[in-house]
């Protein structure tokens, strides 16, 4: 079999962990988190070994262990971007919405120019936040940011248009609307949502 697949003892902790990847991506959750703990085993203080490690829980629906060994990366690595944006998901998903957004605040500050996408993400998340938390003006703001990083969030586009309806900004929210169905002109919520913002305008 290859190397990859079965790390041999003398592989390097980055190696499990690439080895891990391998299994992580093709779907393998046990498989990629018996290396990511065999990288652990030999270099406990690896963030990006607990952030793995913490993924495949998540996604094998153990919150929180999860969040666990999540936190335990950023107390090795405070200044893990992705590690608070992954915490800050998993937060919003329990429905703990301000230690979300915290979280999101925390991976921005952590990487203000980073990866454009992920950025833009980020600040996504961080609007999702703000907006279950009643603070709809943060929202539009944090949507924004993202948009102005990443202009082809369709979903942002959307939420912000409905933020702006929502504040009575009708004039905005049906263009936002219009530009969200010209890029999936089969999204039908905007399609609705639209219809309600024309008929507000008289």
């Amino acid at each position: 079999m290859a190397e990859n697949h079965h790390p041999d003892a003398g592989a390097s902790p980055d190696q499990l962990l690439d080895a891990g990847l391998v299994h992580h991506r093709a779907g393998d959750l046990a498989g990629a988190a018996r290396c990511y703990q065999r990288a652990l085993e030999r270099a406990p203080d690896l963030a990006r070994g607990w952030h793995l490690l913490g993924l495949t829980h998540a996604q094998g629906g153990e919150a929180a262990d999860a969040m666990a060994l999540i936190t335990r990366a950023l107390a090795i690595e405070p200044g893990f971007a992705q590690a608070h944006c992954d915490l800050g998901h998993l937060h919003h998903r329990q429905g703990r919405h301000a230690e979300a957004a915290a979280c999101h605040r925390a991976a921005i500050g952590a990487d203000p120019t980073g990866d454009a996408p992920w950025r833009a993400k980020a600040w996504s998340d961080l609007g999702a936040a703000l907006v279950r938390m009643g603070d709809r003006d943060g929202a539009i703001a944090a949507w924004r940011e993202a948009l102005a990083i990443d202009s082809g969030r369709i979903d942002t586009r959307y939420h912000l248009a409905c933020g702006l309806h929502d504040s009575g900004a009708i004039d905005d929210a049906i263009t936002g609307y219009r530009a969200v169905l010209a890029a999936q002109p089969r999204h039908r919520d905007a399609r609705e949502k639209l219809k309600q913002a024309l008929s507000q305008t008289g």
